[in-house]
């Protein structure tokens, strides 16, 4: 939350993590107390709330991960594999009002828990597996190998769109980009079909696919799956009403 982009905001998206910045300053500024609690919340802590019954969402674990300084979050649901979220999204779910009761966990929100630490584990490892090693079984490991023959010719970018594109190359090395966001990357590109050797084509992709927010440091930094161990840091059950 305290990266460059964050602090200056974005013009170009109507939401962004300083929304959540804001949250957190006002908080400190207006109700010292209330933020020596925020500060001070156990590791592992658990709670539940209700959401409107129609919300896909119901009967969720969301659950809130760090390595280092590599973040995550997954929500799992009953009889379904636990999906990664960006952060904004799970942000949204989330988000609660100071008048929001605790609702009580039930049973099955273990299992949930089990399934978000499962996938959360797998993240964590093979996907910091050298490229080369995955044999091209994934998604990151696919964009790396366009991503490669793109920088090959790089004469006519400009200096940030250089940048842009090292960012890119470091995050996928890293495990840091959401599976989602390189999925649904990866098949933005393999639509390109022969204007893949398009090295402008190829970067509109990235682009209008991995947003400059998931590139900043507090995503991922060198080698995050590595040093540190794995944290459960809070999860949220979603009942239905």
């Amino acid at each position: 939350m305290i990266s460059k982009k964050t602090l200056e905001g974005d013009d170009d998206t109507e939401e962004s993590e300083l929304k959540y910045l804001q949250v957190i300053r006002d908080i400190r500024e207006k109700d010292a107390d209330l933020f020596e609690i925020i500060k001070h919340l156990p590791k592992k802590a658990r709670t539940g709330k209700v959401i409107q019954a129609s919300s896909l969402s119901t009967g969720a674990l969301i659950t809130y991960f760090r390595r280092g300084k590599l973040q995550k979050f997954f929500m799992a649901k009953v009889k379904k594999t636990a999906e990664e979220l960006d952060f904004m999204t799970a942000a949204k779910l989330l988000e609660s009002g100071p008048d929001e009761k605790r609702k009580k966990l039930p049973g099955e929100m273990y299992d949930l828990l089990d399934s978000n630490k499962e996938a959360f584990i797998i993240a964590t490892t093979e996907e910091m597996a050298e490229p080369q090693k995955r044999r091209g079984r994934d998604s990151a490991a696919n964009i790396l190998r366009i991503l490669k023959a793109t920088m090959k010719n790089t004469q006519k970018f400009t200096e940030d769109q250089e940048l842009y594109l090292k960012k890119v190359f470091i995050q996928l090395e890293e495990g840091g980009l959401p599976k989602q966001t390189a999925k649904n990357t990866l098949k933005a590109l393999d639509a390109l079909k022969d204007e893949l050797v398009n090295p402008f084509k190829v970067l509109a992709v990235l682009q209008n696919h991995i947003p400059q927010r998931l590139l900043e440091s507090h995503y991922a930094e060198q080698n995050p799956a590595v040093f540190g161990k794995r944290e459960v840091i809070l999860s949220l059950y979603l009942a239905g009403e």
